[in-house]
């Protein structure tokens, strides 16, 4: 993973206005991955969007880190369902 790919946590905070209670608390409930170096808080690239949404549930529509987290792993449950039912869509249409 190159450099490229990583955002400093810390520019993160200031850009989204964010305090630093807010990223612990993601971090405790394990909703994104950060990555530590040389002693500086990082977050890859494709994180970023997930981080995004956890913002807006959190700041606009005022839901909490444990209604964060039951969001987003029923999201995640949908979407290996969908991704099941595509699978099942396409062997059927083998045997039609």
């Amino acid at each position: 993973m190159s450099d490229k790919e990583l955002i400093s946590v810390q520019k993160v905070i200031v850009h989204h206005n964010l305090d630093e209670q807010f990223i612990e608390s993601i971090e405790s409930f394990q909703l994104i991955e950060f990555i530590i170096k040389d002693s500086n808080k990082y977050l890859h690239t494709e994180q970023l969007p997930i981080l995004e949404k956890i913002i807006r549930l959190h700041y606009d529509l005022e839901v909490n880190m444990q209604g964060i987290d039951v969001i987003n792993n029923m999201l995640d449950r949908m979407d290996s369902m969908h991704k099941t039912i595509q699978q099942l869509e396409n062997k059927l249409k083998l045997y039609e």
